[in-house]
């Protein structure tokens, strides 16, 4: 038989920073099939700490040498004065390739690259967040910009139904582009990296792992745990990530007076041993797409607490998985309390959990990308 022609994908992203939205992408390249599909991955600034993750057989393509003075010049020149000139002549020199298929995984600057393509490949753009609620890629754009870029897609992948509901309500001009694929979830390599080490732990323990950036609001965590401690609580919690706000998250829990309750233990490429060693992992961001890091300790057994967030709520289905709490300091104490003395509420969430996350499978939603870009 003659051999079939391999389609070719071309992805936009930024740097790969230690985020949820840089490993879906991860995840998602690991699983593709290189038999059938060319794939580069152009980045912004080819640098993060996720950066040797990236499968070998993925064609890797720095847009500029990080966030250079060029870099800086362009973006000052399009969001000041609406000029996309340098921005536009940029991408189209370093990307050469005839595309089957271009897919801008992020909100923000990928989609405002990928929009100044001019080619006749397949053009999809991925949305992680409620960009309704929480606007933070807007200064990327000048007036009007964005709504056009989007307009400019053939299809629009959201993460969730409530964050597709948020996108049309901010971009209902783009009603009728818009679908849903849920992050992929490997459970197979989540259980197998969960076994690498084995964490011990001393104190009934509470994880949280994410981003150390405002979304997350590990300031709430933060004031829990001074209330716990001055009830007398026999409690641990411990914060795997890291980010702008560490110092000054730092310096919150130094005048919190709980150094010997909260432990930031930075980034780490394999979370999962400490996920599976703690009682329970709590969720407090201020906002979520879909929150990959739930789907994870579910995966392990370990069950949840999230604010009331999009992707956590559709995860959880109404505390059918999980618990959901509003967004105040009191509800969050009401939960956490709720599940640390309630034996059998952690064991009944533990065991829904794994099943929930079979409805993310890996081999499920490659399949949806497949017919997404075929």
């Amino acid at each position: 038989m003659p051999r079939v022609k391999k389609k070719k994908i071309l992805f936009i992203y930024g740097p790969l920073g230690g985020g949820g939205a840089e490993r879906v992408l991860l995840d998602i390249l690991h699983n593709f099939d290189y038999d059938r599909y060319d794939v580069d991955l152009a980045l912004i600034a080819a640098q993060g700490v996720l950066l040797p993750e990236v499968p070998k057989q993925v064609n890797i393509i720095p847009l500029w040498d990080g966030y250079t003075l060029a870099y800086k010049i362009s973006y000052r020149l399009s969001t000041w004065f609406r000029i996309n000139t340098l921005f536009s002549r940029q991408i189209n020199k370093k990307l050469t390739a005839r595309y089957d298929t271009e897919i801008s995984f992020l909100e923000g600057m990928p989609l405002k690259l990928h929009a100044l393509r001019k080619t006749d490949a397949k053009k999809i753009t991925w949305v992680h967040c409620d960009l309704d609620r929480f606007r933070y890629e807007a200064a990327s754009f000048y007036k009007g910009e964005e709504s056009t870029a989007y307009k400019s897609m053939d299809k629009i992948i959201c993460v969730s139904e409530d964050t597709e509901r948020a996108f049309l309500r901010r971009f209902p001009e783009c009603s009728g582009q818009t679908d849903v694929i849920y992050n992929p979830i490997d459970y197979d390599k989540i259980v197998k990296m969960a076994e690498a080490v084995k964490i011990d732990n001393d104190k009934f323990t509470i994880i949280t792992v994410g981003r150390l950036t405002v979304q997350k609001r590990i300031d709430r965590i933060i004031r829990l745990a001074a209330r716990l401690k001055s009830e007398g609580s026999n409690i641990a919690f411990q914060i795997l990530g890291d980010g702008e706000l560490k110092e000054n998250l730092l310096q919150q829990r130094k005048n919190a007076g709980v150094e010997d309750t909260v432990e930031f233990l930075g980034f780490n490429s394999n979370p999962f041993p400490y996920v599976k060693a703690a009682d329970m992992m709590l969720c407090c961001s201020g906002y979520e797409g879909f929150c990959l890091v739930i789907c994870e300790a579910m995966c392990l057994g370990v069950p949840v607490i999230s604010t009331k967030t999009s992707g956590p709520i559709e995860i959880l289905d109404d505390n059918k998985y999980g618990l959901l709490t509003e967004h105040d300091d009191d509800a969050i104490y009401e939960a956490v309390k709720s599940m640390m003395e309630n034996n059998a509420m952690r064991e009944k969430y533990g065991t829904a959990g794994k099943s929930r996350v079979k409805d993310f499978d890996i081999r499920s939603v490659m399949s949806q990308i497949y017919e997404l870009i075929d």
